[in-house]
């Protein structure tokens, strides 16, 4: 016995699914692209349906911009190089001394010290070949 056989409980099964089947439903942001592009057959939209596009303002750039108060959700450390105030990314040296990434650099050669780490060399920070040169003078 086979199971394409008419008779057989695996054919009246799929066959019964074929009956009963729905047709694919179709989501509708699908549905509304497709109807802008049947709307428009050249195939050049000038604008997207106004129920996709978002009524969300974009910031304005005076908004960006707006100076950091010191509060103390953001507090405002000072770079003990340059003694500038520093609101947003900070090179945490020890406890209490910060710098700006771009002031993070070695005292005798100006190299940047990110990815590379820092030596002391007194109260100065210097790059590898720097404390090894003053290491060995």
């Amino acid at each position: 016995m086979s199971w394409a056989h008419e008779d057989s409980e695996v054919y009246k099964m799929l066959q019964g699914n074929q009956e009963t089947r729905t047709s694919p439903r179709q989501s509708s942001s699908f549905r509304l692209l497709q109807e802008a592009l049947e709307s428009n057959p050249d195939g050049i939209s000038t604008a997207m349906p106004s129920r996709l596009s978002p009524n969300v303002q974009k910031p304005v750039a005076s908004a960006l911009h707006k100076p950091v108060t010191n509060t103390a959700t953001t507090p405002l450390r000072l770079c003990e190089r340059c003694n500038m105030g520093i609101s947003d990314v900070a090179v945490r040296i020890t406890e209490g001394r910060y710098r700006h990434p771009g002031c993070y650099v070695c005292s005798d050669c100006g190299l940047n010290l990110r990815m590379r780490g820092h030596f002391w060399a007194g109260d100065d920070l210097v790059c590898e070949k720097h404390a090894r040169a003053r290491h060995h003078t």
